[in-house]
Parts: structure tokens; sequence; C-alpha cells
């Protein structure tokens, strides 16, 4: 089925002040359904997912008429400058900067292309995050009051204070799947149901004889169920 492709052509500002210019290549496919999910990937992930889950999952999506998925992905660090503050940085800029910022860019590209990504001006619109990509949209989200849903993958709270934040602060239904197998998508979990940090409206689901990456066949399609059971108006209660 047909795609949208495109690339933004960016730029921040590193430590040291000076500009950085960078791409953030963005793939989304085209429905009728009036409903958008941003996908966030993994760090080590490029927009199309590791094997092709997220251009998988595109497809499933057009195919079914269930929503249209818009994937992207953020520069990936270069190793070559090392932040005090952080392990990972692109030409001197924060990676996790440059991680949240390609998610607002990219969000904000779906919404002002909307009618033809969807069919409709003004959507329903999901975010969903895959490990350190679960980080970013958990930071990004309440920024937009049109935001109703966000499903956490796997997640870690790699952005650090943000992502705490971010899901206190945001007023819509936060899902959460996570492998049985992953203790720290676990922990996080129970910082998220308790304390300070909880968040509003929060369910989770843990998945058995699972790992971080959800690798394997059948992980695979409890992947897919995840976005169906998250935003899915008619499951989700």
């Amino acid at each position: 089925m047909a795609t949208v492709d495109t690339t933004l052509f960016l730029e921040t500002a590193a430590e040291s002040g000076e500009a950085v210019a960078y791409g953030v290549p963005i793939t989304a496919y085209p429905t009728e359904s009036g409903v958008i999910v941003v996908n966030s990937p993994g760090s080590g992930e490029l927009k199309d997912g590791r094997e092709n889950r997220w251009k998988n999952l595109g497809g499933h999506f057009q195919e079914s008429g269930f929503a249209t998925l818009v994937t992207y992905n953020a520069p990936r660090p270069d190793f070559q400058v090392q932040l005090e503050t952080e392990p990972y940085s692109y030409r001197g800029a924060s990676w996790n900067k440059l991680l949240m910022e390609s998610l607002s860019h990219t969000i904000d590209w779906a919404l002002e292309n909307a009618a033809e990504l969807c069919g409709h001006g003004f959507p329903a619109v999901y975010l969903s995050g895959f490990s350190s990509g679960g980080s970013a949209v958990g930071a990004v989200a309440h920024r937009y009051p049109c935001v109703e849903r966000m499903l956490l993958l796997s997640t870690y709270d790699s952005v650090g204070d943000p992502f705490y934040e971010g899901v206190t602060a945001f007023k819509g239904r936060i899902h959460v799947v996570y492998g049985g197998d992953d203790p720290p998508a676990g922990m996080l979990v129970r910082v998220l149901e308790m304390g300070h940090l909880a968040a509003s409206s929060f369910q989770a689901r843990e998945v058995p004889n699972c790992g971080h990456r959800f690798d394997g066949e059948d992980n695979t399609k409890r992947l897919t169920q995840a976005f169906h059971w998250a935003f899915n108006p008619d499951t989700s209660p």
C-alpha cells in the first residue's frame, strides 16, 4: 500500500551553543480512519523497526483501517562526544534532547498533514514508544492537548526527569506493556503506580516469557495486540 515519506531538516543547539543540523526521516501509512498513531522507536532502531516490525505494523493498520501509523527515527548517537551528564550525544548535542525534539517535530508534522494522512483535519491522536522512544513519549505527550492516549512498550526512564514530569502532567490514558523477563521495565511500572510520581489513568500489562525486545513470533503478535488494547475504544475501559 502507498506510504508518505519525507525527511525533516532541523537544527538544535549543542552544549557549546553551536548549531547542530540533523534530519528526521518519517514514513506514514495513510488511512481514512480519522486516527493517527505517532510511534517512537527504540534508540537502536530506525523508523521501520527491527526486522521491519513498525513497517509491518503500519501495513497492518492500513489493511484493517484501524489507524494511520506515523513512524520516524531521531539521529543515532555518534559516540564521538561524551557529555558529562549523558552517555550519548550527537555532534556535541544532548541525544536525550534530540530524541524529544525529533518526536515533537514529528507530531507537529502529523498534525499539519492530518487531513491527507487520515482523512480528518482534527483526528484522534495517540502516541506509542518503545524503550527510549517510550521515555520520549512520556516526556512530550502532555504538551499536546489533542493526544488522548499513550502506549509505553518496554520503557525505561531514559530521558530522566522530563519523563516523570511529563507522565504526571499528562491528562489522558497511559497504557504500559512490558515483558516479564525485563526487570527494569517492571520496576518503572511500580514507580508509576505509587508515590508522588504516580501517573493518573494508568494501566499496565505484563507479557510472560518475554524480554525487553519482544523477540520471537509470539511476542511480535503480542506487540501488535498491545496497540489494539491501548487504542481501541471498544476494548479500553
